[in-house]
């Protein structure tokens, strides 16, 4: 993107405008849409029959709130949204199935205000009402919640790790306000008028007019808001991974200290459960970064290169997170792991000679037989 670091006049002609053609997506979303709602459904059914003697009723809810608000979120984006976007060209727009009645800018960030199907953005949408980015905003809240729950379940009471109920709460909301608040409150800020993003692309970017007749289009006409949400986005990141490494050392150093008061299984049950989420965590943040760091790279790309086949490249990536980290979690729990394996298990029917066939019998000598070892005795 020329303009990122300053609004600069730009003359190229963009091949993600003029090659509009993005046929291949909403199918390719679809299928891994259908695949991951089988998977999660299975992990759903399988975390409300469980009933494991070892995990909090808490837990569970906590982990079935993570799944359904992942799995919520990704069929947003690639289904109900189907969000594109036009990089190099600062913009992007949604060709899902809620395309046809609001733009990408209500979509993304959850304003309930319908257009028609050939009207474009009227207004600035500030109404703060949440769809993706809360969904999975959930789902980050239920990652560092999981920890937390652990946390509390192996402290000691005379541990600084020890709190009380009203402390928790405390930094559970602080932590929610701090999930949910900041790139929300970027991106809506990013938003300009319909007469203000004519104006922008008529001033700096006049080959590319044919961008405007796309349904929905939102385009950053502003360098700096831009920066803002990566530097935003890079500040959360860094400080939520410095935090969620801080709890998991939390629980390890917990873990080491009661050696010699908890039994080993129970160690080792917690050891486990550790390893476990880290594991999960590892998987979903593989498939998740990949998408915002290719997608940068493609901002700066030169605006003759074609961009489209990366782009649903990278959605494909993106939405199908919810795969692998289903099925990390029900191969990791040996109870879900059983269960499935019991349904794909088939047993051996018994054959059925067929008419004609010869049968062999082998018959057992017993006590009374003449050949038996017992009869010759008798004798």
């Amino acid at each position: 993107m020329e303009n990122s670091t300053s609004n600069a006049l730009n003359l190229h002609k963009f091949a993600v405008i003029e090659n509009s053609d993005r046929s291949l997506q909403q199918p390719l979303m679809q299928c891994i849409n259908i695949f991951s709602t089988c998977i999660n459904f299975i992990l759903f059914y399988l975390i409300l029959s469980d009933r494991p003697k070892r995990e909090s009723k808490l837990y569970r809810i906590i982990l079935l709130t993570q799944t359904m608000s992942l799995w919520l979120s990704q069929v947003h984006w690639g289904s109900l949204h189907g969000l594109v976007f036009i990089f190099p060209f600062p913009g992007l727009y949604g060709i899902g199935y809620l395309a046809s009645y609001t733009s990408s800018y209500v979509l993304v960030f959850g304003n309930v205000l319908w257009e028609s199907v050939k009207s474009q953005i009227q207004s600035r949408f500030y109404e703060f009402q949440i769809i993706w980015i809360f969904l999975f905003g959930i789902t980050v809240l239920t990652i560092f919640l999981v920890s937390i729950v652990r946390l509390r379940a192996i402290a000691r009471h005379n541990s600084i790790f020890h709190f009380n109920d009203k402390f928790y709460y405390i930094f559970t909301f602080t932590l929610s306000l701090y999930i949910l608040v900041p790139m929300p409150f970027c991106w809506i800020s990013s938003g300009s008028t319909p007469i203000e993003t004519q104006n922008f692309v008529k001033t700096y970017y006049p080959n590319t007019l044919k961008v405007l007749d796309i349904l929905g289009v939102f385009i950053y006409t502003d360098a700096w808001k831009f920066r803002r949400i990566i530097i935003v986005a890079v500040g959360l990141i860094s400080t939520a991974g410095c935090l969620y490494v801080f709890l998991c050392q939390a629980i390890l150093y917990e873990i080491r200290q009661q050696c010699r008061t908890l039994s080993s299984t129970v160690l080792k049950y917690h050891r486990k459960a550790l390893k476990d989420t880290i594991v999960q965590i590892v998987i979903l943040g593989i498939f998740l970064g990949t998408t915002p760091c290719l997608q940068i790279l493609n901002a700066y790309r030169d605006p003759e290169a074609d961009t489209i086949t990366a782009t649903i490249v990278i959605n494909a990536i993106f939405v199908s997170s919810p795969i692998p980290y289903a099925i990390t979690i029900i191969y990791q729990n040996t109870t879900y792991r059983r269960y499935i394996i019991s349904m794909l298990h088939f047993r051996d029917k018994p054959k059925i000679p067929k008419v004609g066939s010869t049968i062999q019998i082998s018959i057992v000598p017993g006590n009374n037989s003449p050949r038996s070892p017992h009869s010759k005795n008798r004798q």
